[in-house]
């Protein structure tokens, strides 16, 4: 997984991101949102913690894509840019400007959504 914040970070083993989320026992609520305007790239499995949400999770952080479109049900890892909204959602850090390109790492099957709690 890979996340630019103005520099460039590695973490080995994206396929054991596939179903991070904020659904999964992760919690947004005590994550800073990123800087407004902030760009970041991230490469990894998306996930859908919950029925209105798509994540995905990038160096120990969780970031809202659902406004991207990202079709979790392909089954295959993404490689996105956008920009930090400088807000949390209920999914994690809102990115907006989201650009998607599917890649051929294949990731497990989607976790359900969980219930939503609230």
């Amino acid at each position: 997984m890979r996340v630019t914040l103005g520099r460039t970070l590695v973490v080995a083993g994206l396929a054991m991101f596939a179903g991070a989320g904020c659904g999964n026992g992760a919690s947004t609520a005590n994550a800073a949102a990123e800087p407004q305007g902030e760009s970041i790239t991230a490469v990894g499995c998306p996930a859908t913690p919950r029925a209105d949400c798509v994540t995905i999770a990038a160096y120990g952080k969780t970031y809202d894509i659902t406004s991207a479109g990202v079709e979790v049900s392909r089954g295959v890892g993404v490689s996105l840019s956008g920009t930090a909204a400088g807000e949390m959602t209920q999914c994690g850090i809102k990115l907006n400007d989201v650009k998607v390109s599917y890649q051929t790492l294949k990731c497990g099957a989607p976790a359900a959504p969980a219930a939503d709690a609230g």
